[in-house]
């Protein structure tokens, strides 16, 4: 039994939680954990936004076909290509061989760079999307937006226009696994602000102007629901979750006041 969530009546979060890691990409703790978010949308074709770091694919891969019962993928979406990202695409391309690969003109080259899936893959089943291209599901209809360097080249967002969902890749993600549910408004809410501002000011923050010029991509969108791929999905208050990314790219105080940093071997520079 596997813990798949709803997060509409035909899209589902068939994520995972990794409370075995101690360190995000080897030097962030990660004390409380974190998650790593995939989603399947179910219409007349069936899409899969993103999947998971190589570690948690055996759950995720159960989940994946809880879900489908019987379904074959017929899209892959690749918002982005880190490994915590992509580390099961290979593994959805050997059981869903048939799947069709979409992104951008970044994507493949490090797709095949990575995981060399150019042997398994032919070059017939990607589409290669551009700015503002869309794909008919069904009833959803998905658009694709690209947001680089927020916060690798080839990174893009993906918007579902029926439900208002984003799926946001690492913008508006935070640190922590997910215990208890995957909305904001079932969770500590506290905690994973703090979370989402020590994401960002450690995985996004250098990229303010990339982030800003995102922010006003996205402006135009009527945004229901940020679906990242890590931390919360947020529902409750979308205006709050995109001021905080506003002002921290801006680089806006939340406070006044003056902080000094220094290191201080013998304590003399601390005089």
């Amino acid at each position: 039994m596997h813990n798949i969530e709803n997060i509409t009546d035909d899209i589902f979060w068939v994520g995972v939680n990794d409370r075995k890691t101690q360190r995000f990409e080897n030097y962030l703790p990660l004390d409380k954990g974190v998650s790593y978010n995939s989603y399947i949308i179910l219409d007349e074709k069936v899409a899969l936004i993103d999947t998971v770091e190589i570690g948690t694919s055996e759950n995720f891969l159960e989940k994946v076909e809880g879900v489908l019962q019987g379904r074959k993928i017929d899209y892959l979406i690749i918002n982005h290509m880190e490994p915590d990202h992509a580390g099961a695409i290979k593994d959805i391309i050997r059981l869903y061989p048939n799947v069709i690969l979409v992104g951008n003109v970044k994507t493949f080259p490090m797709l095949d760079a990575f995981y060399d899936c150019s042997k398994e893959h032919c070059e017939n089943n990607r589409m290669v999307i551009k700015e503002g291209d869309t794909l008919e599901l069904g009833k959803h209809t998905l658009t694709f937006a690209m947001v680089p360097m927020v916060h690798w080249p080839e990174s893009m967002v993906t918007y579902e226009s029926l439900t208002g969902t984003l799926f946001s890749n690492d913008a508006f993600g935070s640190f922590g696994s997910l215990d208890g549910g995957i909305f904001d408004d079932q969770l500590n809410l506290s905690f994973f602000e703090d979370e989402m501002r020590r994401y960002y000011s450690n995985i996004i923050g250098k990229y303010g102007a990339p982030t800003q010029a995102a922010i006003k991509k996205l402006n135009g969108l009527d945004i229901k629901c940020i679906a990242p791929c890590h931390g919360p999905i947020w529902r409750t208050d979308i205006a709050r979750v995109l001021g905080h990314y506003d002002a921290w790219s801006k680089m806006e105080p939340e406070a006044k006041g003056v902080v000094i940093v220094y290191g201080s071997m013998y304590g003399n520079t601390e005089k």
